[in-house]
């Protein structure tokens, strides 16, 4: 069973370990991870589990890196209300600009195969292009807050000049600006949250893409998101075309409309592992690191070990990894997990 994250002291030690409830028992198992490869005698995960037995989710990871966009066991649950986030598509209408020329360009992309080049007028700071969101309203003393989250990836053509991200009211008036970047001919991350005043009658706002300061260089945009939340974590970049399958879904045209992310798997119900090798041994583990030992699950020379019992009974609840190891370089391995959503129980 999968360790908790108290380790405050030993007084605590029925927080160590989750327990399913009836609710999580009866969840489908409709999250999985294919997996495959080799591995030596140095232990490597098959699967981690990023969420956690708390659903610590990785909210914002790695900087924006593509590699963990791609992972099926990582990236927050939302939406991005970006309709066409990567510039995938010619149509580049929800974007407006502001003090600046924009165009579609397939020169640099963050990910896929276009961005969208901003090249400011250098007559004024805070240049650049918005798009608008629809009537939105703040919490209540009834309800939870309400935050616009927003992201994107921005390199500028030259190493020079800088980036920033705004939140404006309907008629252009910036709300809160967020962490202004040097811009390098590398990718960065610049993001910007804002409260939405509670009690406030619904209106309209614009999520900025611009500079910080007045500069002529062009940037360079890609991977582009808003959100409507309840706190101010920067999420995870969502679109509908990122791998993995598990999760990540279109609203309509792909590349043209909203997407969503679900939550991704938090825990491990079931297993199909087997060892391409024809002789060597390959050693499984969950929840800690494989070795070559009676602790370990042993597969010899073409075994596979299953546990996918679909029912009610006997699944299993693993809350961190899956964890291999063989008995030499380059024993291959191939197989599949099964899982659920819900890490708590």
């Amino acid at each position: 069973m999968g360790i908790a994250n108290d380790y405050t002291d030993s007084a605590s030690w029925e927080t160590w370990q989750s327990d399913p409830s009836t609710r999580t028992a009866v969840q489908p198992w409709d999250r999985y991870v294919a997996f495959s490869g080799t591995v030596g005698t140095s232990a490597v995960d098959a699967v981690n589990i990023y969420a956690g037995p708390y659903y610590d989710l990785d909210r914002g990871g790695a900087a924006g890196t593509t590699a963990n966009w791609e992972l099926a066991t990582s990236g927050s649950p939302g939406i991005n209300r970006i309709t066409n986030p990567s510039i995938e598509n010619a149509t580049i209408s929800e974007f407006t600009t502001d003090g600046s020329a924009i165009s579609r360009t397939t020169g640099a992309p963050h990910l896929g195969s276009a961005e969208l080049t901003c090249n400011p007028a250098n007559s004024a700071a805070k240049e650049g292009f918005y798009v608008t969101t629809g009537l939105l309203s703040g919490g209540t003393s009834r309800t939870q807050d309400a935050y616009i989250v927003a992201s994107g990836m921005v390199r500028g053509a030259s190493a020079s000049g800088d980036a920033v991200m705004q939140i404006t009211d309907s008629s252009g008036t910036a709300l809160v600006t967020g962490t202004a970047v040097s811009l390098t001919t590398a990718y960065q991350r610049v993001s910007v949250a804002y409260n939405i005043p509670s009690g406030t009658t619904p209106a309209t706002y614009r999520v900025k893409f611009c500079s910080s300061t007045q500069h002529n260089i062009n940037m360079l945009w890609d991977c582009l998101m808003w959100d409507v939340r309840k706190d101010s974590s920067i999420i995870d970049y969502i679109d509908g075309s990122l791998a993995g399958g598990n999760g990540y879904e279109w609203e309509g045209t792909a590349n043209l409309s909203r997407s969503r992310h679900l939550s991704p798997i938090g825990v491990i119900r079931g297993i199909s592992i087997r060892n391409t090798h024809a002789s060597q041994v390959l050693y499984v583990a969950f929840d800690c690191t494989a070795e070559a030992s009676t602790a370990a699950i042993k597969l010899t020379g073409n075994d596979t070990t299953e546990h996918n019992w679909f029912h009610s009974t006997h699944p299993l609840d693993f809350r961190k990894n899956a964890s291999i190891y063989g008995s030499a370089s380059s024993t291959g391995y191939e197989g599949v997990i099964w899982g659920t959503s819900f890490p708590v129980g």
